[in-house]
């Protein structure tokens, strides 16, 4: 049997490369409080000794495959260039310690598969809020240029490395080539640049034309009220405006004690924009709530059994069937294990040259390499797939031995 962890590498590498630039990111990111620790800034140093290490894991472990020892010994001996920019040591053993901690786990596992939903881009921006208050709070100087400098980065870069991995992993006949590939994102970030910079120059422009307009229509609606503003002007001017006496004004000593309190107010109010930042966090929290209600709905739906109607006559009839024959199986299986088998079935068929493109369903798949299958495979499939967390284990031991019974037939015999 061949181990699953060496099972295309090329293209496991180009996921954990991914991943690991996403990690290496958040990290940067939390740099931006300690930037002034060494003589360069440390989260661009940060950034450029990462990328050496993952570029040389990249090499090493497309070649070797998975090791445990290697881990150790790449991130150690880069990171000694820390020490050339004035680094403290707990720095040198808190970054090597990160890098073998995510290296274990990016570079010496198989990565989600693509389609599974990220949270990096959530998370990353929460992060960044909460950097850029801290930072403010403890009143770092020169945080900002930095700071935005890494965002932008980790918004560019890993979008790159997930457009790598995708590549890597699809079709290459059905698919763009590589050059194709990187002039496509090119031109697209290059017309977010531009559009961007424009945007920023013409600006100015725009606010003054919108404010010429809005005047020009204000003056305009306001003519049909001109006769009740003359009227309020007069009224206004018939009433006597009470000047208070030097008795009721406030003294001296007074003014100065509450001198200091405003000059408290306007400077903390002048400083950091606190409304936009609480604005964007209310929202993410708001996100975190809706996505907390929605991944905690109830997997299963109580109802009587009369109440249950089947829409697919043959389904009605198989369940009566069953409960007549007392087959209806009390026991249930854990839906996440047909998952796994699934998922290392895909993995065992790339190997032998029948790998799933993107583009296809199970059911396209399994016609396209002629396996014969009953439909009831495609629905147990759907419901192990979409549905809850356990499955009946009549379905479950026959979802198995269809796996099984394909690889015997097709697997093992082309091997031999």
């Amino acid at each position: 049997m061949v181990n699953m962890s060496m099972s295309n590498p090329i293209k496991v590498q180009a996921q954990s490369l991914e991943k690991y630039m996403q990690d290496i990111w958040f990290v940067a990111l939390l740099l931006v409080i300690f930037q002034h620790e060494t003589v360069f800034v440390l989260p661009f140093l940060w950034i450029i000794l990462q990328l050496i290490i993952a570029i040389c894991m990249q090499i090493i472990m497309s070649r070797t495959g998975p090791n445990s020892v290697i881990p150790f010994i790449v991130p150690t001996s880069v990171l000694l260039i820390l020490f050339l920019y004035n680094s403290p040591l707990w720095l040198f053993v808190l970054g090597a310690g990160i890098s073998i901690w995510r290296i274990q786990v990016r570079f010496n596992k198989i990565q989600d598969d693509q389609t599974v939903e990220s949270n990096y881009n959530l998370n990353f921006f929460l992060l960044f809020l909460v950097v850029h208050l801290i930072c403010f709070m403890l009143g770092i100087e020169n945080y900002i240029f930095p700071l935005y400098c890494i965002v932008i980065l980790g918004i560019v870069l890993p979008v790159a490395m997930r457009l790598y991995a995708v590549w890597m992993s699809t079709n290459k006949q059905n698919s763009a080539s590589m050059p194709q590939v990187i002039g496509g994102f090119s031109l697209g970030l290059l017309s977010v640049i531009g559009l961007s910079t424009a945007i920023y120059f013409l600006s100015p422009f725009i606010r003054k034309g919108l404010g010429f307009l809005l005047g020009k229509v204000t003056s305009i609606a306001i003519i049909p009220f001109i006769p009740l503003l003359e009227y309020l002007d007069k009224l206004l001017d018939r009433l006597e405006i009470k000047v208070p006496e030097e008795s009721e004004r406030i003294q001296s000593e007074e003014q100065t004690e509450l001198e200091p309190t405003e000059m408290v107010s306007e400077s903390f109010g002048n400083g950091f924009p606190f409304e936009i930042f609480f604005m964007a966090l209310a929202v993410i929290v708001v996100i975190v709530f809706v996505r907390f209600l929605l991944k905690s709905k109830p997997d299963t739906l109580e109802a009587e059994p009369s109440v249950i109607h089947y829409l697919n006559k043959e389904l009605e009839d198989d369940q009566e069937e069953k409960q007549r024959n007392g087959q209806l199986s009390l026991y249930k299986v854990d839906t996440s294990l047909l998952r796994e088998r699934y998922k290392e079935f895909e993995e065992e068929a790339a190997l032998f040259s029948f790998e799933r493109t993107k583009s296809e369903t199970v059911r396209e798949w399994f016609l396209r390499m002629e396996w014969a299958v009953k439909d009831e495979f495609i629905q147990i499939y759907e419901e192990v797939r979409y549905g809850g967390l356990t499955i009946s284990s009549d379905k479950a031991e026959f979802f198995l031995s269809t796996l099984k019974n394909i690889k015997t037939k097709f697997f093992f015999e082309k091997d031999v």
